[in-house]
C-alpha cells in the first residue's frame, strides 16, 4: 500500500465509512461486480424492468455505464489484479483524486462517470431542479440517511436559493473529498 498523503487524517473515517455503505453492498470488505450488480438493482429492479421498455433501456444502459467504471476503477486501483478493489486499494485510489481534485478541481473523468450514471439513473423528474426528496432519495440508496441528506441539501443549495443540478451534486461530491471539518454537511454523515 502506498502512503496516502493526500487523505487527511480527519478525513479518513468518512472515506472508508463511504467504501463500506455505499459501495461494499455485500459486506464483504471488497468492491467488486457483485456490489455493481447490487447497486444496479436497487436503482432498476430487473423485475421492474422486464415489465417497462423505458426501465429496460435505463437498466441497460446503466448495467454498461457500471461495466465500464468498474473496469476503470479495476484498471487504476487493483494492484493485486485480483478482479476486486479492498479498502487499502480503495485509499489509494481516493488518495489520486483527491490529489486531482487539489490540482484541478475536478474529478478524473473515469470517476466521474459513476456520479453522472448513478445522478441519471434516479426517478429524478427534472435534471436541473432537483427536489429535496428526490436527492434524499438518491442518497438514502447509497445507506445515507435523511437527515443527512436534508443537511447536506440545505448546504449546496443554501436552503434552495440554488438549484441542485448536476453540477452541483458534482460540487457537493467534490466538498465530500476535500473538506477536512468534522460534522460538516458535505460529509455526508460519515464521519
Amino acid at each position: 500500500m502506498r502512503q496516502n498523503e493526500h487523505i487527511p487524517k480527519s478525513s479518513l473515517k468518512k472515506i472508508e465509512q463511504y467504501f463500506t455503505k455505499t459501495l461494499d453492498t455485500n459486506n464483504d470488505g471488497l468492491l467488486n461486480w457483485i456490489d455493481f450488480e447490487n447497486i444496479l438493482e436497487s436503482v432498476v429492479p430487473k423485475a421492474d424492468a422486464a415489465k417497462n421498455a423505458r426501465l429496460k433501456v435505463l437498466r441497460k444502459r446503466l448495467e454498461d455505464q457500471f461495466k465500464k467504471y468498474f473496469w476503470d476503477l479495476c484498471a487504476v486501483g487493483d494492484a493485486n489484479n485480483d478482479g476486486n478493489i479492498d479498502l487499502d486499494e480503495w485509499l489509494d485510489v481516493v488518495n489520486g483524486i483527491i490529489s486531482n481534485l487539489k490540482i484541478r478541481n475536478e474529478f478524473p473523468e473515469w470517476f466521474e462517470g459513476l456520479y453522472k450514471a448513478l445522478f441519471r439513473a434516479t426517478e429524478i423528474l427534472d435534471e436541473r431542479d432537483v427536489t429535496k426528496d428526490e436527492f434524499a432519495n438518491l442518497l438514502i440508496s447509497w445507506d445515507i440517511d435523511e437527515a443527512s441528506a436534508g443537511k447536506a441539501y440545505d448546504y449546496i443549495t443554501e436552503h434552495g436559493k440554488k438549484n441542485m443540478d448536476y453540477n452541483l451534486f458534482l460540487e457537493l461530491m467534490k466538498k465530500f473529498f476535500l473538506n477536512e471539518i468534522p460534522d460538516h454537511p458535505s460529509n455526508l454523515g460519515l464521519d
